[in-house]
């Protein structure tokens, strides 16, 4: 429960609280790609679709942080990790985005591509979405508090193991450093 509470609040909030997540916020920056979805993209449109994102959230954070992580929905995951680049057969479209974005340039490490269920339909008009962000406290943090074992007592015939956490919703410290894309 705690695990799934946890997964839940971060990606995508509560909707009973009123909190967002990581995927849904506001306050970023989303808009729609251009060109083709993926499944109908090759790896030259797909490269430019992530670069076009990094680029605007980089120019966004006046040029000072350029997002080192991507998220996109499972589907694409698999698409990009399975087909490959050329004839040769030896590049998966994966390995060939994470070494030739312009966060590779930038960040002077490859682009960390993963795939994130919470992306699916997430976008306008229940599209997919990617997102891209820097994984730093100084802008994207998520307030918890471990869970923790309180003393145990007997209620009648059983044996009650109470444990409590707490958490509070994701927080966007600059959310301009943060950026969606849908219709991938």
């Amino acid at each position: 429960m705690y695990q799934m509470d946890t997964d839940s609040q971060v990606y995508v909030g509560d909707v009973s609280t009123g909190d967002v997540g990581l995927v849904n916020n506001p306050i970023v920056t989303a808009g729609a790609v251009a060109g083709d979805t993926w499944a109908n993209a090759g790896p030259a449109v797909i490269l430019e679709q992530i670069n076009e994102l990094l680029t605007s959230v980089w120019a966004s954070s006046g040029y000072a942080i350029c997002p080192s992580e991507l998220r996109i929905p499972p589907v694409q995951y698999g698409l990009i990790s399975t087909k490959v680049v050329s004839g040769s057969g030896d590049v998966s479209i994966l390995q060939y985005l994470a070494q030739n974005s312009i966060a590779n340039n930038i960040n002077g490490r490859p682009l960390n591509i993963q795939p994130l269920k919470w992306l699916v339909n997430a976008g306008e008009g229940d599209t997919d979405r990617m997102m891209a962000y820097t994984n730093n406290e100084d802008f994207v943090r998520f307030p918890m508090v471990p869970v923790r074992r309180e003393t145990a007592y007997y209620q009648g015939i059983r044996f009650i193991a109470p444990y409590i956490w707490g958490f509070g919703s994701v927080e966007f410290v600059y959310p301009e450093t943060v950026g969606y894309r849908d219709g991938i």
